[in-house]
C-alpha cells in the first residue's frame, strides 16, 4: 500500500521543520511545501497530495482560509488547518470551511496521525458517492486559451466593442467576444445581468445597496441598471 502524501502550506519555518518531521514519524509521505496561499493553489494541484496540511495565517491577499474554501470548491483534497492561534473567533471562521481536522501547533506526530485517519475515512465517504466535475471553459486572451474553472468567475462586463473581461479572484481576462456570446458559450445558470454592461455570478454577490444600486462583490461596487433590478432583487431573494 503506498504511503498518504502530505502537502503541507507554512509559512514560519520552524513550525514547517516541526510538521515535516511529524509527517515522516507517523509514516505518511511528504510531497511538497509552501509559504504563501496566493501560489499554492497550483502547486497543490501539481502534487496531487492525499491530504494537505494547512497553516490559517498566511501572507499575501488569501489566507488559509480562503485558500481552504478554494479547494473545497474545486473538490480538492482534505484540509487539516494548523495554527498557532485557539481562540474560539478563529475556529468558527475555519469552521466555516468544512476541514477534516483542526490542530495547534506545534503538531504532535500523534494528533498529526489521528487527524490523518480521520480526515481520509471522511473524504472516502464524501467521494463515495457520485462524483460530480466542476464545469470549467477555456477563455481566449490574446495568443493564449487560459482554463477558467466557472464558479470562480466574479462577474463579466463590456470592454468595447465585441470584447469582454471576465474577472475572477485570480484574471482579468479580455476576450473577443460580446457579454452576450460570453454567457451562451458559459452555458450556467450561475449568471445575472444586472446592468447592459455587467453579468454577475450570483452565487458571489455580497450584497446589494438599493440607495446606491450596486451590488458589492469581493469588495467591488458593480452598477445596477434599471431595467435589470426588479429580476435581480427577485433573484436575490431567493438565494
Amino acid at each position: 500500500m503506498s504511503k498518504v502524501r502530505v502537502f503541507l502550506v507554512e509559512d514560519e519555518l520552524i513550525h514547517a521543520e516541526n510538521a515535516k518531521i511529524s509527517i515522516e514519524e507517523a509514516g505518511f509521505e511528504f510531497c511538497g511545501e509552501i509559504d504563501q496561499a496566493d501560489k499554492a493553489l497550483e502547486a497543490i494541484n501539481e502534487a496531487n497530495p492525499d491530504i494537505v496540511l494547512m497553516d490559517i495565517s498566511l501572507p499575501g491577499k488569501n489566507n488559509g482560509i480562503t485558500l481552504a474554501t478554494k479547494l473545497k470548491e474545486r473538490n480538492g483534497p482534505p484540509v487539516i488547518f494548523a495554527t498557532s492561534f485557539s481562540d474560539s473567533e478563529t475556529i468558527k471562521e475555519a469552521a466555516e470551511t468544512s476541514p477534516s481536522s483542526y490542530l495547534v501547533k506545534p503538531i504532535s506526530t500523534e494528533n498529526l496521525k489521528a487527524a490523518v485517519t480521520l480526515a481520509l475515512s471522511k473524504y472516502e465517504i464524501k467521494t463515495s458517492k457520485p462524483e460530480t466535475k466542476e464545469e470549467s471553459i477555456f477563455i481566449k486572451s490574446g495568443n493564449k486559451l487560459q482554463k477558467v474553472f466557472i464558479s470562480d468567475i466574479l462577474w463579466i462586463e463590456a470592454a468595447g466593442d465585441n470584447y469582454c473581461k471576465v474577472v475572477t479572484a485570480d484574471h482579468q481576462l479580455v476576450s473577443r467576444h460580446t457579454i452576450k456570446a460570453m454567457i451562451r458559450e458559459l452555458n450556467s445558470d450561475q449568471f445575472i445581468q444586472t446592468h447592459r454592461a455587467y453579468v454577475v455570478n450570483k452565487h458571489k454577490i455580497e450584497s446589494i445597496h438599493e440607495k446606491e444600486q450596486v451590488v458589492i462583490i469581493a469588495e467591488n461596487e458593480l452598477p445596477i441598471g434599471r431595467s435589470y433590478k426588479d429580476a435581480l432583487y427577485e433573484t436575490f431573494k431567493k438565494l
